[in-house]
């Protein structure tokens, strides 16, 4: 089995199929998760798995209700001014921030605030809080592979935001398109999505 990081919330994401930006979200601690993987049915679902161990990307038939709300689309807030200013003060203080191509293909999983969903909306690039460096992180600022906006939904049960993105290159800072560049299988066998990272000949 992989490693799975101690101490630390681990998020699974669940969908029908790999192309949907039907999605919902799960936070289970590390035991949980490890029980959830070693019962895992690979018979018929597919299970991925990000580049930090700390997120999972689940394809199930099940059938799943999402509900979520447009925020944002192409430069228009879909919010009155006031409901935005009311969201964002009621917004809780860090929650997950996903992002999908408009393919619906999952790119990464990320954590942010109020003031980054705010200047994404601003700016239309995906903004996220980087913990490690305690701050506004801007996907792309330093690599140029930048996420620009097309819509930004609101997930209520759970919480959590849902970027829909043009992605500029790689999404995954090991240069892979999508974070979720590894399924995992039977007997702890782990296999590649992709055949090569962004900008390498195959």
């Amino acid at each position: 089995m992989i490693p799975i990081p101690k101490e630390k919330d681990i998020v699974f994401l669940t969908k029908p199929n790999f192309l949907s930006h039907d999605v919902s979200i799960q936070i289970l601690s590390s035991i949980e998760t490890e029980k959830l993987i070693q019962n895992f049915d690979f018979t018929l679902n597919q299970l991925y798995v990000d580049c930090d161990e700390d997120c999972f990307l689940v394809i199930s038939n099940s059938k799943e209700n999402v509900t979520k709300q447009l925020l944002w689309e192409n430069g228009k807030l879909m919010f009155t001014k006031e409901q935005l200013e009311t969201f964002l003060q009621t917004m809780p203080t860090l929650v997950p921030f996903l992002a999908q191509d408009t393919t619906g293909k999952d790119l990464m999983l990320a954590w942010g605030k109020n003031e980054s969903l705010r200047n994404a909306i601003e700016t239309g690039n995906g903004t996220y809080f980087s913990r490690s460096r305690n701050g506004k992180w801007v996907k792309g600022e330093e690599s140029g592979h930048f996420q620009k906006l097309k819509q930004i939904y609101v997930h209520f049960d759970p919480f959590f935001i849902q970027y829909v993105t043009d992605q500029i290159g790689a999404a995954c800072h090991t240069g892979y398109y999508s974070c979720f560049f590894r399924e995992l299988g039977r007997n702890d066998s782990v296999s590649f999505v992709y055949s090569n990272k962004v900008g390498e000949s195959l």
